[in-house]
């Protein structure tokens, strides 16, 4: 069973950062995509709703990327693209050090006929 890396990372934006500043956030994290190794990128807006605790702890946004494997998230990791997106997107509109985690895990997917 082959096992992909999650690299997970939550991102705690200053109040007064403008549209403009989040779109470029967004922008910038989705062109991390081209990185060889990568699998998959998603980010956005945290939420919580009303029937349910508000457990974001202050994290307003996500980033979350799926890697081919430990290799790939080293040359992910030391990649030019993601030092400049960190650089020029990331840490200009952060009130704090972003939090990262990464794990190794299978993938399970669904059967839609299940469901």
């Amino acid at each position: 069973m082959s096992t992909v890396i999650e690299h997970i990372v939550l991102l705690k934006v200053k109040p007064e950062a403008s549209d403009e500043d989040i779109k470029k956030l967004i922008e910038g994290a989705q062109s991390l995509r081209t990185i060889p190794g990568v699998i998959s990128i998603t980010v956005g807006s945290t939420f919580a709703e009303e029937w349910m605790p508000d457990r974001r702890n202050g994290h307003t946004h996500t980033l979350s990327c799926r890697l081919q494997s430990k290799e790939a998230l080293r040359v992910y990791q030391d990649h030019p693209l993601h030092a400049q997106v960190k650089k020029e997107c990331m840490l200009p509109v952060l009130a704090e050090p972003p939090m990262a985690v990464d794990y190794e895990s299978v993938v399970v997917l669904c059967d839609s006929t299940e469901k």
